[in-house]
């Protein structure tokens, strides 16, 4: 019925081979420049997955409040002391908010002016009272390092600690080691050429004390999403105005990026990482296996030229269909490579098996039409249905690859069957000497015959008996675990991973008011998987008019000595008298004070010593890392010491806008509780707290919520793309060989594969994930395919499935394309990588389940009696 049509469009493309090519020359021409003019990639990430009515609300509520919270980055200030990371960030955030060409805003969490007036109003009245008290007890000293706080001044003040002071007890060495150890570390790596810096906070809060230190800027980048690194223009600028700031040399301070646009800008920057090198390699590969395959460089130059006008046609369709491609859709390619090479490998072998019989070339091609024209037909029409199963779900991304992909089918098929005919009737292959196959597989051919039973049923056994792993397989729904730890952004994140200010696993939700979201930030704050919930509220402080009476005596004592005249810098003679006076005075308290704190004093005492003895360009690097800290330390001290009330009103508004937004609303940030030694990343604990928050407040969105929403949305898209596919393929099936007993043999070897990749993954602890999901349905599309190929040839008669030149197209079809997947498996990027190891995975089942359960499972061909049913 189908196939005299098939004949005669491969017979018209023999007879009119330069017709059949100049017209699909300038098809594939037209196409390419509409591609040229029309390519887009819509990188936005977040239009993957649509998502129900009431999600989709709650969602566009926030959007609708808060226009400009997505697509932000996060830059971390890192220095030697928290005093030159805060000082860098601070001139970083100034620089940055005059660039309204690249940034729509920038802020400082938890820095900037406002909390450096009014950051000691924030811990409880009795941290203020002991933190105020403790100030006013060290005035002295605060009013030596105010006077001088030089290196010179440094020195003399220790000096003079050193003397009276310590022996009449008033100063104890023990209580003096740390800051004689930490001065002297850092001196030493002053001396040793090293970045040092000095930090006088840390002193006196252990928390600061970390290596490196670290402030935060908050970024609104201006996104283009036209680009395939949409934050890129503005990262290049945040670097640029680092470097025209001079952070480095002025602090020692470096910036790293991360937060959702550098992620996703570097994910597909490592994606192409490799990228050329590997595709130079799998086209070397699959060159060789394509000559093991055709043994003909002409008859390869004609698949290729088939495949890539194809691939020109299906993108320019692709492109007019959806308008723009997306980050999952782009893939298309990919799929219409591995399956148009099959169809070319399909009809080449086939050719050369009818060569073989007939050297005549245009006799040669008709009987390869008259053979594998059904076969292709009705495997391109399946594979073609595979994809469209996606249309109807609501995983948008794999919906519109599975529309390009599914009319790719068609042209991948059209090409086949036309231009590949044409090409072969110009280039005229030599003839064949020796037909295509395995003999050598002969001896496994007659195994399979004779012990067909037992194999069938042992394979069966194992496979259902295997099936209770499935209850083990598992969805990794974290996507941070599908990027390269090796690039800055995500290896800064894992850096942050208990730091509050890097909040990736933060859910938000809204309220209609203020008064609303605190009392939902109450209710939510009792769940025992909650960690930490703000409002705009967290920023009024509690108790203000006791702290501020506690402020304001300490400022009245030390206000006059921080705000006094600095002595004038000494010269560098002064400086190494005062050096070599401080040494001296170190040796003999050691001396005379043997214990803790004597060792301190000693090593200092001569690190000293080598100071003053260097040369001055190193004296002046100490006074760096000592005194330019210290100055900085005592304005912040200054500013601490000058609050403001702060009231609803009186807050800054770029705090305003990050939580209040339009018409009122206001914003709730939930944190998880994360438990001592416990990963903040955990899955388990993740998914706890997303159901747990999900319960309390039905409008929480964000976070591992919304990362479980959109996984859950995947599987059920997954899941039912899998039934419309059987179902249409059952159906597709039916009609063309009229026996369910066939429709069986074809299908239960593809559901067979199937289970057994998903067992092996268990096997091998490879979850699913969003990357590698995608992997199903090309596997189900080149499964479909193989089995089609094996059915039709048995239902002609053909035995000897394993050794004919069948098994020899498809396990050279399989190679190709096992070469691309092994290439992907190779990549930087762990979502790529995973989806080629899932690739190889699932192809390596499907081509046993094809080759080598499938003959089993048919077993003899059945005694042809008059007519084929079917097709």
């Amino acid at each position: 019925m189908l196939k005299p049509y098939i004949v005669r469009l491969v017979a018209y493309s023999v007879r009119h081979p330069l017709r059949i090519i100049a017209l699909s020359i300038v098809l594939a021409v037209l196409s390419g420049i509409y591609v040229a003019h029309n390519f887009r990639i819509n990188t936005d990430i977040s239009r993957l997955v649509e998502t129900d009515k009431q999600w989709a609300a709650a969602q566009n509520a926030i959007d609708a409040a808060f226009p400009d919270r997505g697509d932000t980055m996060l830059v971390v200030v890192e220095a030697r002391a928290p005093e030159f990371a805060d000082a860098a960030a601070n001139a970083l955030t100034a620089a940055l908010r005059a660039d309204t060409k690249e940034f729509t805003s920038v802020s400082q969490p938890s820095g900037g002016p406002f909390f450096e007036h009014n950051g000691l109003l924030f811990p409880s009245t009795d941290e203020v009272m002991s933190t105020t008290s403790q100030l006013v007890q060290s005035r002295p000293l605060v009013n030596q390092l105010a006077h001088d706080p030089s290196l010179t001044g440094l020195a003399g003040t220790l000096t003079t600690s050193l003397l009276l002071p310590l022996q009449l007890g008033q100063v104890k060495l023990p209580d003096m080691s740390r800051l004689l150890a930490q001065s002297a570390n850092t001196l030493d790596r002053v001396l040793a050429g090293q970045p040092a810096a000095f930090s006088w906070r840390a002193l006196v809060d252990k928390s600061a004390a970390t290596d490196p230190a670290r402030a935060f800027v908050v970024v609104q980048p201006v996104v283009n999403y036209d680009a395939l690194e949409p934050g890129a223009s503005a990262s290049r600028a945040i670097r640029a105005t680092a470097v025209s700031l001079h952070l480095q040399e002025r602090y020692g301070a470096t910036i790293r990026l991360t937060g959702e646009q550098p992620l996703a800008d570097e994910e597909f920057a490592s994606v192409q990482d490799g990228a050329v090198l590997n595709g130079i390699g799998t086209f070397i590969v699959v060159l060789i296996i394509l000559w093991l395959a055709l043994r003909s460089g002409r008859m390869i130059a004609a698949v290729f030229i088939t495949l890539f006008l194809g691939l020109a046609i299906t993108a320019a369709l692709g492109l007019l269909m959806v308008g723009a491609l997306n980050m999952i859709s782009v893939a298309f390619m990919v799929l219409f490579v591995g399956l148009g090479v099959d169809f070319g490998v399909q009809f080449g072998v086939k050719y050369r098996e009818e060569r073989n019989r007939d050297d005549r070339l245009s006799a040669a091609l008709m009987h390869t039409a008259h053979s594998i024209g059904v076969p292709l037909t009705l495997a391109a029409v399946a594979v073609a249905l595979s994809f469209f199963s996606f249309l109807p779900t609501a995983y948008r991304g794999v919906s519109e690859l599975g529309q390009i992909a599914g009319v790719g089918m068609f042209v991948a098929y059209f090409t086949n069957m036309t231009l590949l005919p044409a090409l072969l009737k110009i280039f005229n292959p030599p003839g064949e000497v020796v037909s295509p196959g395995f003999k050598q597989l002969e001896p496994v051919d007659d195994f399979l015959d004779r012990n067909r039973k037992p194999v069938l049923i042992g394979t069966l056994i194992v496979v259902i008996g295997a099936t209770p792993l499935l209850a083990h397989l598992r969805f990794d729904f974290n996507p941070l675990h599908l990027k390269d730890p090796h690039t800055e952004s995500m290896a800064t994140l894992l850096s942050l991973k208990d730091s509050p200010e890097a909040a990736v696993n933060n859910v938000q939700a809204l309220a209609p008011s203020l008064a609303d979201a605190d009392a939902m930030a109450e209710r939510l704050r009792k769940l025992p998987e909650v960690g930490r919930v703000n409002t705009l509220s967290t920023f009024v402080p509690a108790d203000q008019q006791q702290k501020m009476m506690l402020i304001a005596s300490a400022a009245q004592q030390l206000l006059p000595a921080l705000q006094q005249q600095p002595a004038p810098q000494a010269t560098d003679e002064a400086r190494v008298a005062a050096l070599k006076r401080a040494a001296n005075q170190l040796s003999l308290a050691a001396e005379d004070h043997p214990g803790p704190g004597a060792a301190e004093a000693q090593h200092l005492s001569a690190t000293l010593q080598k100071l003053a003895a260097a040369d001055a360009a190193t004296r002046d690097r100490a006074e760096v890392a000592m005194s330019d800290t210290l100055r900085i330390a005592l304005k912040q001290l200054e500013n601490l010491l000058q609050p403001t009330e702060i009231t609803r009103e009186t807050l800054p508004p770029g705090i305003t806008a990050m939580w209040i937004g339009k018409g009122g609303h206001a914003l709730v940030d939930i944190a998880p509780k994360v438990l001592p030694g416990v990963d903040p990343n955990d899955d388990q604990m993740l998914a706890r707290f997303a159901r747990a928050v999900k319960k309390a407040e039905p409008g929480a969105i964000g976070g591992p919520i919304s990362i479980i929403h959109s996984a859950n949305t995947i599987i059920k898209a997954f899941l039912q793309a899998a039934v419309y596919a059987l179902l249409s393929i059952a159906v597709l099936l039916w009609i063309a060989l009229r026996r369910i007993g066939d429709v069986l043999r074809t299908l239960v070897p593809l559901l067979v594969s199937a289970l057994v990749t998903l067992e092996l993954c268990v096997v091998f602890g490879m979850p699913l994930n969003f990357a590698n999901i995608i992997a199903l349905p090309l596997m189900l599309g080149v499964g479909v395919a193989f089995k089609i190929y094996f059915v039709m040839a048995w239902r002609h008669g053909q035995t000897g499935l394993l050794q004919s030149s069948l098994t020899h197209a498809v396990l050279f079809s399989a190679a190709t394309t096992a070469t691309a997947f092994g290439s992907l498996w190779l990549s930087h990027h762990p979502g790529t990588s995973s989806m080629g190891r899932l690739l190889a995975l699932s192809l390596f089942c499907t081509l046993i389940g094809a080759v080598v359960f499938q003959p089993v499972l048919m077993g003899k061909p059945r005694q042809r009696r008059g007519k084929q049913k079917g097709i």
